[in-house]
Parts: structure tokens; C-alpha cells; sequence
């Protein structure tokens, strides 16, 4: 494997934690975030502790796990967890999850991973989030490296290359498993896609044929849903601009207010499920001759494993029900009227802060909830 340097992407050691955490500690715009959620003292308080953590497990058990317990309390009705027996504690992974929140999605699974006796695993974000160095090194602490997404050219090419030699080099040498979303951006019509080009990305890396490059790997696809979409505004802004050809223009600020959203948004009952690992499902795909065949099956085959695990609520059957305008999952008992009544009047309420044909966006509304049930009835 050919060694890289990887100072500019790489996430942050134990020997690094207590200086950047001085350093976080004492940044003007970090505090000015923490005076919006705790008291001076409170935060005088957070100052001492935090120069008495020296390690990444410190920093998350402590700190970051506990502010998720928090969250979780808050914002979610109840948070399910299966397929746990489908991974080893000592073995590190390539997660592959579908994408539906900026933060969360990888914020649960290591939450999970951490109070199941399981090492966390390091994140990919991508650098357009990163716009102070307090939030850069924050990420950096909770084990995140960095996704560039302002390369153009060679560059880019470059740019792949080395992030394809550091989660080889996470996974294969340092034994730590690493979690990346199945494409880029957050999955905004509720179809869930692995994009080949990310697969392209992982073989870059690798040193043998495809089942060996892949196999090294042990990836396992993970599926993740959410009971209500607290970014669905947003979601239906992007989809909308699709379908009708108008143009959409995301800005890093309201990339932070999706974060922001999706953390304290009421997002009901989620589901996570750890899929099977798919090695040995590799050795078929190889027989494929056809390079991008190859790859295209691999994505069908990771997107099979999430749609099959991807676990359906309410929303999901009721919104199949007014699209197509039958009464299936009612008649079989899958709601109530008084839930699809709820489900209009939010829809309603969620149209009202959005411009454009009302018609469209709602239709658009009840295809971003019904589209995972359509996944698993195309299975």
C-alpha cells in the first residue's frame, strides 16, 4: 500500500486531545454557542473537566455520549437497535449506511457501537460543514476525518486517492472500523442508492483483485429510519428544484440549520439495523467481467441489504395510502384514520412555510415518507 500523507484529513490521537481541547475551550465562537445552552458557571465548570480528558474514549464516553443520551430523551420516542450480532468487537468494518441526516446518522451508530462494548468507528464529513476550526477540531476529536468537496480536476483524482488509502489504512492496519454514508448528501426523496462511484473510490486503494480489495474491507451496509423527517422542508426545497428544473442553491448556512433541525427536531420512533457483512457475496461479483458491471452490482447488492432491513412506520404505509389513493395498509390494520388525519394536517402545516406549486411539493411530501415501503415492495 502506498503511504500517504494524511495530516490534512486525518482525524486527531490521544496525545492530541487535551491541547485542541484548551484550545476549543477558549474560542470565542464556541463559547458563544455554549452560552445558548448552559449557565457561566455551568461552563466554568466545563473548562476544568475538559482539561482533564487525555483520550478520544474519555472525550466521547464522557461527553459526547451523555449529550446524546440527552438528545435521545428529547427528540426521539424510541430508539430500536438490531443486527448487532452480525458484527465482532474486534473486528473493524466498513459501514455503509443510508443518509438521512447530516449529524445523526453516524452520531447513533457510534452512540450504539459505544454502550454495546464495541470501538467507535471514524466518521467521514465532508469539509463543506466545516466552516470555524473550532468545529473542524471538534469532529476531529469525535473521530472524524475530512471528505474534501471543493476539488476539481486532478486534484480530485488525488484527492480520492488519498482518502481511499486512509480508510483502507483505518480499517486494514490501525483495526478500526470507519462509517461512511452510501453517496453524497443526504438522501432527499427517500430513495436510499449506493453511489458506484464511492465503490470506485474504496478500490482505488487496493493492492489485489476485487474480492481481495473488497473483502479487507468487511463491509456491512446499515439501515437507518426515521419515524418523522425533522429536515423535510428542506428535503421537498432540493426534490422540488428536480422536478421542476428551478434552481436550487444550499448554502453552508442553511446546511447548519439543517444540522440544527435534525439534532432538535421531534423525529419520533428510529431504527438502526447492522446488515450481514457482504464478503461472502464478493466472489459472484467477480465473475462479472465488465469493470463498472462490477461495481453497479456491488452498490445493488448493498442497497438490497438496506432496503431489506430498513424498518417502516406509520408515515411510510399511511403516505403509500394517499398516493396511491387505496386503503391497503388500512385495511390491514397498519394505522388508524385518526394517524393519516394527523399526517394531512402536518403536510399541510409543512407546505405553508414552502414556496412553489403546492401540489407538487405535497405530492413530493408523501413520496419522500412512501418511497422506502416502495423499495421493499420492488425487492
Amino acid at each position: 500500500m502506498k503511504k500517504n500523507d494524511f495530516e490534512d484529513i486525518r482525524s486527531y490521537r490521544d496525545e492530541e486531545v487535551h491541547d485542541k481541547l484548551s484550545e476549543i475551550i477558549n474560542d470565542e465562537g464556541f463559547i458563544y454557542v455554549l452560552k445558548k445552552i448552559y449557565s457561566d458557571e455551568r461552563i466554568a465548570r466545563l473548562n476544568k473537566e475538559l482539561n482533564r480528558v487525555h483520550s478520544i474514549y474519555d472525550f466521547q464516553k464522557r461527553y459526547i455520549s451523555e449529550y446524546v443520551k440527552a438528545l435521545i430523551q428529547l427528540t426521539v420516542s424510541e430508539l430500536k437497535v438490531s443486527g448487532l450480532e452480525n458484527i465482532k468487537p474486534a473486528t473493524a468494518y466498513l459501514f455503509i449506511s443510508n443518509h438521512r441526516d447530516i449529524i445523526l446518522d453516524s452520531t447513533l451508530i457510534n452512540h450504539i457501537l459505544l454502550n454495546n462494548g464495541y470501538e467507535t468507528s471514524e466518521i467521514a464529513i465532508g469539509n463543506n460543514l466545516l466552516i470555524h476550526k473550532w468545529i473542524s477540531d471538534l469532529v476531529k476529536l469525535n473521530k472524524s476525518f475530512i471528505v474534501r468537496r471543493d476539488l476539481k480536476g486532478k486534484e480530485m483524482l488525488e484527492g480520492s486517492q488519498k482518502l481511499s488509502e486512509y480508510i483502507r489504512d483505518t480499517i486494514v492496519r490501525r483495526k478500526t472500523s470507519v462509517w461512511i454514508a452510501q453517496r453524497e448528501g443526504r438522501t432527499k426523496d427517500g430513495i436510499d442508492k449506493t453511489d458506484p462511484a464511492i465503490l470506485k473510490m474504496f478500490n482505488m486503494s487496493g493492492q489485489n483483485n476485487f474480492t481481495e480489495n473488497f473483502g479487507e474491507l468487511n463491509i456491512v451496509p446499515v439501515s437507518i429510519s426515521y419515524e418523522n423527517e425533522p429536515t423535510i422542508e428542506s428535503k421537498i426545497a432540493a426534490t422540488y428544484s428536480l422536478k421542476t428544473g428551478e434552481k436550487f442553491t444550499k448554502t453552508t448556512e442553511e446546511d447548519l440549520k439543517d444540522m440544527g433541525r435534525g439534532l432538535y427536531g421531534i423525529k419520533g420512533e428510529i431504527n438502526i439495523v447492522f446488515g450481514k457483512p457482504i464478503n461472502e457475496n464478493l466472489k459472484e461479483i467477480e465473475k462479472i467481467k465488465k469493470r463498472n458491471e462490477k461495481f453497479s452490482a456491488l452498490a445493488g447488492l448493498i442497497d438490497k441489504e438496506i432496503y431489506k432491513n430498513y424498518v417502516l412506520t406509520k408515515p411510510n404505509y399511511i403516505a403509500f395510502d394517499i398516493l396511491t389513493g387505496s386503503k391497503k395498509f388500512f385495511r390491514e390494520n397498519k394505522y388508524i384514520k385518526a394517524e393519516e388525519t394527523k399526517m394531512r394536517m402536518q403536510c399541510k402545516k409543512t407546505l405553508a412555510l414552502l414556496r412553489g406549486d403546492k401540489d407538487i411539493s405535497e405530492k413530493i411530501y408523501y413520496e419522500i415518507y412512501a418511497n422506502p415501503l416502495i423499495n421493499k415492495i420492488n425487492l
